[in-house]
């Protein structure tokens, strides 16, 4: 697991204001009436939330690859192999925590809200203190939703559910419980998953970028005046060391 199986520095979240948002053919919204006039800065105030969490998973993409690292080779760092890989699983679990929270902002642009409840519709019922998790997941499952094609589909719905079923095997390891036997971590290809989580994630920013623009034109509104009195209210990096929303919602 390196660095470059991210592919961060080049990607639209490493600087956001120094890459043009994208302005090619309108997403396949076909689905959705035309977007009103903005009515609040719910969709622009979540989409800056999203951009300022992607480099806060960069950041932390590199501290995960580092890790890994020192599992490969624990004794050059005075670890032993056991500590070596129960500090990562930990670490693994907070990335998994930053994925998850950009995912939510996404589906918040288009004004999708998650429900912390079982869902009813579906046959797969997660245990207890897990749907919240498992809902986030199934609302890209929806093939009529906007973020369907870049996070819902493919390679990269396969990796986001490995991810989060790594999560859910690993969190007693972050909650200080004694973990059961799993398989070593040279058994998961974590470069692959990483890489695959990334580059939907920057898909679906294009997509969610887009229609908060098509908004905004239609309002006549200009986009970074927004965003900025979307967070005039706030320090602007505050609610990252605040207690996640959702986090109420989760048993952990």
């Amino acid at each position: 697991m390196t660095t470059r199986c991210n592919g961060l520095e080049t990607s639209i979240w490493a600087a956001p204001r120094c890459h043009p948002q994208p302005r090619g053919g309108q997403p396949n919204t076909s689905h959705e009436t035309p977007p009103p006039r903005p009515k609040s800065s719910g969709p622009i105030h979540a989409l800056k939330r999203f951009e300022q969490t992607c480099g806060r998973i960069r950041w932390k993409a590199i501290d995960l690859s580092n890790a890994y690292q020192r599992t490969e080779r624990p004794s050059n760092w005075s670890f032993s192999t056991l500590d070596a890989e129960r500090n990562f699983k930990v670490d693994f679990h907070e990335f998994y925590v930053w994925i998850e929270q950009a995912v939510v902002l996404l589906l918040g642009v288009f004004g999708t809200s998650i429900d912390a409840r079982p869902r009813r519709d579906t046959s797969t019922v997660p245990p207890a203190g897990h749907a919240f998790h498992h809902n986030v997941l199934m609302a890209l499952s929806d093939e009529m939703h906007p973020l369907h094609e870049s996070l819902g589909t493919g390679d990269v719905k396969h990796a986001l559910s490995k991810a989060k079923e790594l999560r859910n095997r690993w969190k007693d390891v972050a909650l200080g419980q004694q973990q059961a036997q799993n398989p070593p971590l040279k058994m998961y290809d974590l470069e692959w998953i990483v890489a695959k989580v990334m580059t939907g994630l920057e898909s679906a920013y294009a997509v969610a970028a887009q229609r908060v623009r098509l908004e905004l034109e239609t309002a006549g509104i200009d986009l970074e005046m927004q965003q900025a009195q979307a967070v005039e209210a706030e320090d602007e990096w505050q609610w990252m060391v605040e207690p996640m929303d959702w986090e109420a919602n989760d048993s952990l």
